[in-house]
């Protein structure tokens, strides 16, 4: 479907006079990247609206290229085709003129839930942070990776973490698998300052996944190191 100069993907159902004026607030309304609002005539509760815009280092050649508002939606069909928790996926697309990127945007269900840090911060509850490994095992099981598998892009819902934020997601492979543990590490030593909870986590993630990239000890290294790069877990 094309709305103006954008090219939208959405699911079965939703009113285009719906759709339309999502893109018109999307092409207007530049000061928010995330907002949540009542969701279409049909669906339930609210959605959240995410919006891409045009970065000032985005050069010719990166604005020829798919966004990441493309690849995000990418992503959540590929983690629902094999099962995963994600936010159900409503609309995504990009407005391009002349091919050339001008902003995007993705559309999901609300899911009413903290995120997994948010929850820590206020519990100290490590069985979330546990169930987050095991999610994350579960993923790379499938034969992908989240990509930013920082503990604030899962959800704390039940029984199993919602993964979001996906647009870095890519194929399962040794390095993709690398660097998922070395940020989902990070944002546990962030949360926690504690190396013994990133082992911890790296055991139960190890019992439920594929074979580790490297051992249990060079992974909480370099957990550290990233650590000291980032600023939110």
């Amino acid at each position: 479907m094309r709305i103006g100069r954008m090219r939208l993907h959405a699911a079965e159902g939703l009113h285009p006079a719906w759709l339309q004026e999502i893109v018109r607030q999307a092409g207007q309304d530049t000061s928010r990247s995330v907002r949540r609002a009542p969701a279409p005539p049909g669906f339930p509760g609210e959605v959240m609206i995410k919006r891409y815009r045009l970065r000032p280092n985005h050069g010719m050649f990166r604005r020829l290229q798919p966004g990441r508002s493309a690849l995000e939606g990418r992503g959540y069909l590929a983690f629902r085709e094999r099962g995963l928790a994600t936010p159900a996926l409503l609309a995504w697309g990009e407005s391009r003129h002349f091919l050339l990127f001008e902003f995007g945007i993705v559309v999901t269900q609300y899911v009413d839930a903290p995120s997994v840090a948010q929850a820590y911060a206020q519990t100290g509850d490590d069985a979330l942070l546990a169930d987050t490994a095991r999610e994350l095992a579960r993923i790379h099981r499938a034969g992908l990776t989240h990509g930013d598998a920082f503990v604030r892009n899962f959800l704390a819902t039940r029984p199993r973490p919602v993964a979001l934020d996906i647009a870095s997601w890519s194929r399962f492979c040794r390095a993709s698998q690398l660097k998922d543990l070395t940020r989902f590490g990070a944002s546990v030593f962030k949360l926690t300052n504690d190396t013994e909870k990133i082992r911890g986590m790296l055991v139960c993630y190890a019992q439920d996944a594929p074979a580790l990239p490297a051992s249990i000890d060079r992974l909480i290294a370099r957990a550290e190191a990233y650590a000291q790069t980032t600023k939110r877990p």
